[in-house]
């Protein structure tokens, strides 16, 4: 599938002209989908900056559908694409989704 710009949310904006804004992505692809180059192809026009820090969340369905996968990564490099609107996340770390009880 491909990138549903409705899915990404800015959920904690950090200082003026700082790296510390926390996004949140919602999307049914897989992480390796989504840490391509340029798969959020509107990261800069959305304010994405490089070190922000991306809480990506694979999902049944979207909006809201079921939580399968949860990962924690950072846009590594901006300016991506044709048009330079794009951004490059790291590969990202996984949640673990342990539940002992």
């Amino acid at each position: 599938m491909a990138y549903d710009k409705s899915g990404l949310q800015l959920v904690q904006a950090g200082m003026s002209n700082t790296n510390n804004n926390k996004w949140e992505l919602n999307t049914t692809d897989a992480i390796a989908t989504v840490n391509t180059s340029n798969y959020i192809s509107d990261g800069v026009t959305r304010g994405m900056k490089q070190g922000d820090e991306v809480q990506v969340k694979v999902r049944a369905s979207l909006p809201l559908g079921a939580v399968s996968a949860m990962f924690i990564a950072w846009v590594k490099d901006v300016g991506t694409g044709a048009d330079l609107m794009g951004v490059d996340i790291t590969d990202g770390t996984v949640v673990d989704a342990t539940d002992t009880d």
